[in-house]
């Protein structure tokens, strides 16, 4: 069964490399920009510390959303890898990996993208950095060991820049009430023939009573459907959905967990409804936020 299920994720994400793409979303100042940091006085970006000017930054960043990382229902987990390099890569190789994690969730971990030129592997996958140095893609493992495992970013041709980061998988556990989107902001990846168009990865958390233990939870966002004029897919524990609702079963503790992909996406806030269909089910509203495709670091 389990072994099915792995079979059907992995279908539904690799699905999502064929979609359509088709239009560009309109220009913001750049993340980590003079103009950025000054409307993010919070950012712990480098680029804004220090008034954001003066100082050399990271040659190469990984990041994973969320962090930690709850998992659900089956030890599963799910979240967002991106990769943030200089401009002048465009166009460059770059592989994701995870050999500790891959090991800590059975022996392979699935990673998904919208770009159709990725090439797969049992805990990797391969992509192209877009016009402004970025890769963006998802991440789906189950039967995962709670624990620290390094994620790898690896450039394929020189400069063979190499970064890391850590995912920290917590173990299934009750958790505060809501829906919550991640990475928010999300900056689209994908504005060239090979990296994609104004593509979006997000994971949602849907977090209720775990007296909702195994009930149905619904979440649903026409405004964040529609801004993705390439098309746009939820993955749950149900199956994928491509429109703008979708649904999930609980896990023991309350949560479930959507995967979001869309391409050709303007920018712009959202808001994502969650319902509990339950007798008394409770409803949980939020707003997501995207942002254009633009230098980061």
């Amino acid at each position: 069964m389990r072994f099915m299920k792995r079979a059907a994720v992995l279908v539904s994400i690799v699905t999502l490399a064929v979609m359509a793409v088709s239009g560009i979303a309109a220009a913001k100042p750049a993340k980590g920009s003079p103009a950025w940091c000054k409307a993010h006085p919070k950012s712990k970006l480098a680029a804004c510390q220090g008034g954001g000017t003066g100082g050399s930054g990271p040659t190469m960043i990984v990041t994973v959303a969320p962090g930690p990382l709850v998992e659900t229902s089956q030890s599963e987990v799910n979240a967002v890898v991106e990769v943030e390099t200089s401009a002048s890569l465009a166009g460059d190789a770059v592989s994701i990996s995870s050999s500790q994690l891959a090991n800590a969730c059975g022996g392979a971990v699935l990673f998904g993208s919208l770009q159709a030129g990725a090439v797969y592997g049992a805990d990797s996958v391969q992509v192209v950095l877009d016009d402004d140095g970025n890769a963006t893609v998802s991440l789906y493992g189950i039967d995962c060991a709670p624990g620290n495992s390094v994620i790898e970013a690896d450039l394929v041709v020189a400069p063979y820049y190499t970064a890391t980061s850590t995912v920290d998988a917590v173990a299934p556990a009750p958790t505060t009430a809501g829906v919550t989107g991640y990475p928010d902001p999300e900056v689209e990846t994908g504005n060239s023939p090979t990296s994609g168009n104004s593509d979006v990865y997000t994971v949602f958390y849907v977090e209720t009573d775990p007296v909702y233990a195994e009930q149905t939870a619904e979440i649903t966002s026409a405004q964040l459907f529609d801004r993705c004029g390439g098309g746009a897919t939820w993955i749950s524990n149900q199956g994928s959905f491509a429109v703008s609702t979708a649904t999930a079963t609980l896990d023991d503790d309350g949560n479930a967990v959507f995967a979001f992909s869309g391409s050709s996406c303007a920018a712009g806030d959202s808001t994502v409804i969650a319902d509990v269909l339950a007798s008394g089910g409770a409803t949980y509203t939020a707003t997501y936020t995207i942002a254009p495709p633009s230098p980061t670091i």
